[in-house]
């Protein structure tokens, strides 16, 4: 009604001034309207949080928990062969020691006194062999040359007598059996003679071989039972088995311990087997002689993570069993270690890691930032401030990074892992954080060029 009234009141002249005005009003309200309205109609974003994507080596790694254990012939108990009396502790508790080095010592009165008498029966009967062996003293031999001279002369006289006889009985001047009884007397002089003779070229020849036989065999006899009382009398000093360290030792001096009493234990860690437990799958893929990655199993933290300060040991495949745990239906698989410093201990929690695939420089990217809605694995990726949709195939997983191929995506192009799930194709998004500066600075300078392109149009509004 106002506007009626002021339209009565003005006189004709002035109504195409007010319909100028007018115009020029609406013209202006709707200029500055467009421009109070801007941010109102700007498109949405969605806020995300990006990881750039890499080239990283890929590997499929086969994890286990288990526990350390000695290799058999590096763990040695200590345990004596005779029973006897603890004499002396040659050896304290925790000292390195050598193979055959004195450990514990028992009495060994009795079984020297028994080693004293089986050396010296041994000693007689070598003394025995070597006076049958040896030849006549000079003395002997010549008693035995008188005897047989005595006999030659004996015979000579004999053999005169009956001479001198056999005229007188042709003679008849002797009865014949005086020279009967001289030539009896002859031939026993002769006999006499032999003996002697005999008897010299017995003493020249020797004894018997059987005779030598059968002392030899006594002597080895007595051999034998001198080696087993020495083995006897060393068995009361308790040697250690192997080198290593002398782990523990029980018994104590004054004691007396029986034969097979464990009494202390000899352990070598230089070298150990690190063993574990994997599903007949897992362990198919293991082969002997592959690296494996030890760890203590107290170096990981709550998330996880491996501690910074140990990364573990690297050690190579021993043994992978052929028979299943028949309670839980896994193989056995023992990697072997070098253990130098002694880092690990027999009985200690453990954590191995094996390499069983690898791949070098592949294109990685974070395993949540892989969706699958039903239609096979998706990723998002920012480009030039928008959500763009790839459809990857997927490779190997390592820990928190997949392998991924069949798409255009480079290596540092932002890839969403959070606040992207199921956004459409060309969402505006907007990076969250220090990333929008340090990954996506491509994304920052085209903004910024935007900006630059318009900033003539609005100034040439105002």
């Amino acid at each position: 009604m106002r506007i009626f009234h002021a339209f009565r009141r003005w006189s004709p002249v002035s109504i195409p001034s007010l319909l100028v005005l007018a115009c020029f009003g609406c013209h202006a309200s709707g200029e500055a309207g467009h421009e109070e309205g801007e941010p109102h109609e700007a498109e949405a974003s969605v806020t995300v949080r990006a990881v750039p994507a890499r080239f990283d080596r890929s590997a499929r790694v086969v994890e286990g928990l288990g526990r350390c254990e000695s290799l058999p012939d590096h763990i040695a108990p200590l345990t004596p062969a005779v029973e006897g009396h603890v004499q002396a502790l040659l050896v304290e508790q925790g000292t390195t020691v050598k193979k055959d080095q004195p450990i514990v010592e028992l009495n060994k009165a009795v079984a020297q006194a028994d080693l004293d008498e089986k050396t010296a029966t041994r000693d007689g009967l070598i003394a025995s062999l070597a006076l049958l062996k040896s030849v006549p003293r000079p003395e002997e031999r010549r008693a035995s040359e008188l005897a047989v001279d005595g006999a030659k002369v004996a015979v000579e006289q004999a053999r005169i007598a009956a001479n001198r006889l056999r005229p007188l009985v042709a003679r008849h001047e002797v009865p014949q059996t005086q020279l009967d009884d001289a030539e009896r007397a002859l031939k026993q002089a002769e006999l006499q003679e032999k003996a002697a003779e005999a008897t010299l070229n017995a003493m020249m020849i020797g004894p018997r071989p059987e005779a030598i036989a059968e002392a030899e065999g006594k002597i080895k006899t007595a051999d034998a039972l001198v080696e087993f009382s020495k083995a006897h009398l060393e068995y009361h000093t308790i040697r250690s088995p192997i080198d290593g360290v002398l782990d523990s030792l029980t018994c104590r001096p004054g004691q007396t311990i029986a034969i097979g009493t464990p009494i202390g234990e000899i352990v070598d860690t230089r070298q150990v087997f690190a063993a574990f437990w994997l599903a007949p799958r897992a362990a198919s893929s293991v082969k002997v002689g592959q690296s494996a990655r030890v760890r203590p199993a107290d170096t990981y933290t709550t998330s996880g993570e491996v501690s910074a300060h140990d990364e573990g040991m690297v050690g190579k495949v021993a043994f992978v069993g052929r028979v299943a745990d028949p309670q839980t239906g896994n193989l056995p698989v023992r990697v072997l270690v070098d253990n130098p410093e002694g880092l690990l201990t027999i009985g200690q929690s453990i954590r191995l890691s094996v390499v069983v695939e690898e791949h070098k420089e592949v294109l990685q990217v974070p395993t949540v930032a892989i969706l699958d809605l039903g239609e096979g694995p998706i990723l998002s990726v920012v480009r030039e401030g928008k959500a763009v949709v790839l459809h990857p195939e997927l490779g190997l997983v390592q820990g928190d990074w997949t392998e991924i191929v069949g798409t255009d995506l480079k290596p540092g192009e932002p890839v969403i892992v959070e606040g992207g799930y199921n956004l459409p194709e060309n969402t505006s998004v907007k990076l969250s954080g220090a990333e929008s500066v340090e990954s996506h600075q491509e994304t920052d300078e085209t903004d910024a060029r935007s900006d630059e392109a318009d900033a003539p149009k609005k100034g040439a509004r105002s």
